[in-house]
């Protein structure tokens, strides 16, 4: 008598709803080193008291790094917990517009703050819309992201928006972020008296250690999914490193796509397979050789 095997149907692959993606691939902040210092130097210099030389600060660091992330993590922190005056604003947050000439500088604080913006105002007539808001909002601190613009424009360009940026923390007294690439900080280096102002943080990229294992257990804590502690080993980390060059949005991305992956495999832990998925997935412009090799070579090992 022969007997036939019945074939063992493949795990069928989950499609997810449009919450559940949603749900992996929102915004979460999750504390770190660099990250947490950044947030404590802001906060200082938010409560410091008005004085004639406000001291500003400069953060730096490789796009994708967590700029952004930490702004806005900070303006958040910090609504919740003050109460400005009525009309009044703690802070405010603008970015420099990709041709920073004074005139666009000082049409992107008028849109900011929500004054009216006329396309034919003079020059001027702009100057006095922007400073007057910045009177009435009388803000503690002025946040400009993509400061490294400034490099797009003429050197003489570039000596007005650092005047300007100048006189702003002069006249109302207030301190003045920068963010930006580290091409950001040659922009500084133009002028030794801004130099001199801003001090510099940075916002490294991660390497392999502890700290980096503790980030990343802490971000899979929030997504729908576990991690086991041996899970991140050096393997799997070397693999996270290599497709993502340490850089911190990147990781978080990486590790949104492998929980997808886990997810979609009817899975409620997540391991290097998942990732190894994720990583083949990835656009080549993370790096030179994209996800497929990276995971080929993994496997062989």
């Amino acid at each position: 008598m022969v007997t036939t095997r019945r074939a063992v149907p493949a795990p069928r692959r989950r499609t997810l709803s449009d919450a559940q993606v949603a749900s992996v691939v929102r915004d979460r902040w999750v504390n770190y080193p660099a990250g947490d210092a950044g947030l404590q130097r802001l906060t200082e210099l938010l409560a410091m008291r008005p004085r004639v030389r406000m001291p500003c600060l400069l953060i730096y660091g490789m796009s994708g790094a967590g700029k952004t992330m930490l702004l806005e993590k900070f303006r958040r922190d910090s609504a919740a917990t003050r109460q400005p005056k009525s009309g009044h604003r703690a802070i405010i947050t603008t970015q420099m517009p990709p041709v920073p000439v004074l005139r666009s500088l000082y049409g992107e604080i008028v849109r900011t703050v929500g004054g009216p913006s006329r396309p034919t105002a003079r020059f001027y007539e702009l100057e006095s819309t922007a400073l007057d808001l910045l009177r009435q909002a009388n803000p503690r601190m002025l946040i400009i992201d993509e400061f490294q613009h400034l490099l797009s424009c003429s050197s003489r360009d570039q000596r007005a928006a650092l005047n300007m940026v100048k006189y702003l923390s002069n006249d109302r007294r207030m301190s003045i972020v920068a963010a930006g690439t580290p091409e950001a900080l040659h922009v500084m280096r133009f002028d030794p008296q801004i130099a001199s102002r801003f001090e510099q943080m940075e916002l490294p990229v991660w390497t392999e250690t502890e700290e980096l294992r503790r980030f990343i257990a802490g971000f899979v804590a929030m997504l729908p999914i576990d991690i086991r502690p041996e899970t991140i080993d050096q393997r799997f980390v070397e693999y996270l490193l290599l497709l993502t060059d340490g850089v911190t949005g990147r990781i978080t991305e990486l590790l949104k796509g492998a929980a997808i992956e886990t997810i979609r495999a009817r899975s409620k832990v997540m391991g290097l397979d998942q990732l190894m998925v994720a990583g083949g997935r990835l656009p080549n412009i993370i790096n030179q050789g994209g996800g497929y090799p990276f995971t080929d070579t993994f496997k062989r090992q």
